[in-house]
């Protein structure tokens, strides 16, 4: 039986094992969600600024690191959930800079959206449904966190902790965002 997805319940002693594997997965598919977040960031600053772009995803201390263009590249598996593009910010028009944030939690979005029409859409394999229901978590929790208006979780890099691309965007639009 190919499609025993439809037929599994998940909430079950049957489902309990493919619930496991979703929740490893969430946790591995956390950095992947984290990094086309960040391109969404990214792919905005590339277009609408003329100044290096810096990429990071995970710890920058165990990180992958390259430069191709003007872009610099740092990428870790490690703390997925830490994510970074930065880009020249004083010299461009409060526009292009709203612009380049939004793209980042739209990146997300698209994701999630995505993924979600495959899903609900496709009569899939167990095995591929619940990898791809983690896909969809991941960016679904990348776009929450990052669309909600808050100061997020301290790290290195932002001991007060960095605000969410929500609080950025709302700071664009009432006029209190720090140039």
């Amino acid at each position: 039986m190919l499609y025993i997805g439809n037929s599994i319940n998940y909430l079950s002693l049957e489902g309990l094992p493919w619930i496991i594997f979703a929740w490893i997965g969430l946790v591995f598919f956390r950095s992947l969600a984290t990094l086309i977040h960040e391109l969404g960031h990214l792919l905005g600053a590339f277009f609408l600024t003329i100044e290096e772009i810096i990429l990071r995803v995970g710890q920058s201390s165990k990180s992958w690191k390259r430069k191709t263009g003007r872009v610099y590249w740092e990428l870790s598996l490690l703390s997925g959930r830490e994510g970074f593009t930065g880009y020249e910010k004083d010299n461009i028009s409060k526009l292009r800079l709203f612009i380049i944030i939004a793209l980042g939690p739209l990146g997300s979005l698209l994701m999630s959206l995505i993924s979600a029409w495959i899903i609900f859409s496709t009569p899939l394999p167990t095995w591929v449904e619940v990898p791809l229901v983690s896909w969809f978590c991941a960016n679904s929790l990348a776009f929450f966190r990052s669309i909600l208006p808050f100061k997020l979780k301290p790290t290195q890099s932002f001991p007060d902790g960095p605000p969410s691309d929500g609080l950025e965007l709302m700071r664009i639009v009432f006029g209190k965002h720090k140039q």
